[in-house]
């Protein structure tokens, strides 16, 4: 007697699941080395600098800013849970790691509190004494991992705040949409444990404008841009996300006549599924070839460069 189309449906249900899986695992565990090559690394006046501000990647959004005194790290991530892990229990911050990569801050910004930037912030920030800034969600998470309340501050668009000789301005920004809006959304409680991936629930997400030494930077590391959200504040140095939403002129334009920024740092670029041991590997799936094409081509006067793993730069004061 042959199948109803429900029954096969139905079996047909756990093959499909299965070949997903492994291609995504194949996808993003597959080590394929990304050498950055001459047309993406950074100019040589980036690194010959004597004086302003040295910042080095981190990997995904992750960077240390310096100005020789205070410590800023964005998204320190250096725990990378591969597919696997994400789907067979809890995650939560390899601490060694953290020690290795991020030896020490005084503050921590946070763009949104998912796994791929907030994994590791509580566990820096308690063994440095950082002062943790984000969304309520951020904030709670590195309450759960023991950093003291007088050590965290939520923020809200349009908040300033100073930490050395850093001032540092607050905006809102938006994640990515994958499939609907806010993805994996929700609340984290002051008192979570290690959590599925999905736990590491969004609400806020946020840009950052950093001025020490007279050099400015934005930490936009969103790949979608709205008019207005940076508040009209200029700074020299654009980071900039360049995972999720394609970026389009309409959208560089913008970013580029509301930042007034001449030097592009592409970022979310490389598959945070591979150990930052491996080397860098780009996201399956990304041409940096076409978006570095792209900002170039709504101002080809712009200064581009991709960090690799570890690469360090001296941004001199703006101009």
């Amino acid at each position: 007697m042959s199948l109803s189309r429900r029954a096969k449906a139905l079996l047909a249900t756990p093959l499909i699941l299965f070949g997903t899986i492994f291609i995504a695992w194949f996808l993003f565990t597959r080590h394929v080395p990304y050498d950055i090559p001459p047309q993406h690394r950074a100019p040589a006046s980036w690194k010959t600098a004597d004086a302003g501000i040295t910042v080095r990647s981190l990997g995904v959004t992750g960077f240390e800013i310096s100005d020789g005194v205070t410590t800023v790290l964005t998204d320190p991530t250096p725990t990378r849970p591969d597919p696997v892990a994400l789907i067979t229990g809890p995650i939560d911050a390899d601490p060694a790691l953290g020690v290795r990569w991020c030896p020490r801050a005084d503050v921590i910004l946070v763009n949104h509190a998912h796994f791929d930037h907030a994994l590791d912030v509580g566990a820096i920030a308690r063994r440095t004494n950082a002062l943790v800034v984000g969304s309520q969600n951020a904030i709670n998470l590195a309450l759960s991992r023991g950093v003291s309340p007088d050590k965290t501050r939520v923020v809200k668009s349009g908040d300033t705040l100073t930490v050395g000789a850093f001032t540092i301005d607050v905006r809102s920004s938006r994640h990515t949409d994958i499939v609907v809006s806010q993805p994996m959304s929700g609340v984290i409680p002051p008192d979570a444990k290690p959590t599925w991936f999905w736990g590491y629930a969004l609400d806020d997400t946020f840009a950052y404008r950093l001025t020490a030494n007279g050099t400015t930077i934005w930490f936009h590391p969103t790949s979608t841009y709205a008019a207005g959200e940076l508040g009209s504040l200029p700074a020299k140095t654009l980071i900039v996300g360049v995972t999720g939403e394609k970026q389009t002129p309409e959208k560089i334009r913008g970013l580029l006549n509301e930042s007034h920024a001449r030097r592009i740092l592409p970022t979310h670029f490389d598959n945070f599924f591979q150990p930052m041991d491996k080397g860098l590997a780009l996201m399956p799936g990304l041409n940096l070839d076409r978006t570095r094409q792209l900002f170039l081509d709504v101002d080809s006067t712009l200064e581009w460069g991709a960090l690799d793993y570890d690469e360090t730069i001296t941004l001199p004061a703006d101009e």
